[in-house]
């Protein structure tokens, strides 16, 4: 980082981020975001410019404990094991392999 300043200085910006989004203060994430430094890297402040664009969800994520990624985890694993496994007979047959691979059936 001694040898690149404008590594150093994205890499300085990063960690603010990351410091204010892991506290959870929403506030100081966007006032960051909003004051760059004007020697930042074009490509890297244009990546943390799309910030603002999804500023109300980010911030609805900041704010509130609730979360869908459990949800999309198991959406994701439906259509992973739909893909491989296109061989079931039945809707019972894939049904069970989904309950199976949750563990939430056992097989006998």
């Amino acid at each position: 980082m001694s040898i690149n300043e404008q590594l150093r200085e994205s890499y300085e910006v990063y960690q603010d981020l990351f410091t204010a989004f892991d506290a959870k203060d929403a506030e100081a994430f966007f006032e960051l975001v909003d004051h760059l430094p004007a020697t930042l890297d074009a490509g890297f402040k244009k990546a943390i410019l799309y910030l603002n664009k999804h500023k109300r969800a980010i911030i609805h994520s900041l704010n509130f404990p609730y979360s869908n990624g459990k949800l999309e985890g198991k959406n994701n694993l439906i259509k992973v094991i739909k893909r491989i496994a296109f061989v079931f007979r039945t809707f019972r047959h894939l049904r069970m392999r989904v309950l199976i691979q949750q563990n939430i059936c056992e097989i006998i």
